[in-house]
C-alpha cells in the first residue's frame, strides 16, 4: 500500500461526503442528529484511510487485518445491540468494506475497485 494510493482514496471519500452534506457542515448534521444519505458510512470509510496514512507516515505499516478484526467486532456489537442504531451499523460498515477492499488490492489497490 502506497500513500499516494490513500491520498487518492481519502480524496474520493471527501468528494462524497461533500456530496452528502449538501450547504451544512459535518457539525450540524451531527448536533441535529440528521443522517444524509451515505454520510455515516463515508465518514467510516475516511477514519480507515487516514489512520492507514498516519500508520504509513511514521514508517509503521498498517496491519490492515488485526483493524479489521476491530472494526467488525464493533459492527457486530452495533448489529446486535437494540435498539439498533443506524448511523453507528452504517459507519461501522464504512471501516469493514474499506479495509476488506484494502486487504483483497493488496500492496497497490486499483481505485476503480475500492
Amino acid at each position: 500500500m502506497t500513500l499516494d494510493i490513500l491520498e487518492a482514496l481519502q480524496q474520493e471519500i471527501e468528494n462524497s461526503l461533500r456530496t452528502h452534506m449538501g450547504s451544512q457542515t459535518m457539525c450540524q448534521l451531527h448536533k441535529d442528529g440528521r443522517v444524509s444519505g451515505g454520510l455515516k458510512y463515508d465518514e467510516g470509510r475516511l477514519v480507515v484511510v487516514r489512520a492507514a496514512m498516519r500508520k504509513l507516515r511514521s514508517g509503521d505499516e498498517p496491519a490492515l487485518e488485526d483493524e479489521l478484526a476491530k472494526w467488525q467486532q464493533q459492527l457486530d456489537r452495533y448489529q446486535n445491540q437494540e435498539p439498533r442504531s443506524m448511523p453507528w451499523i452504517a459507519y461501522s460498515q464504512g471501516g469493514v468494506d474499506t479495509l476488506k477492499q484494502l486487504i483483497q488490492n493488496g500492496p497497490t489497490p486499483n481505485l476503480a475497485d475500492l
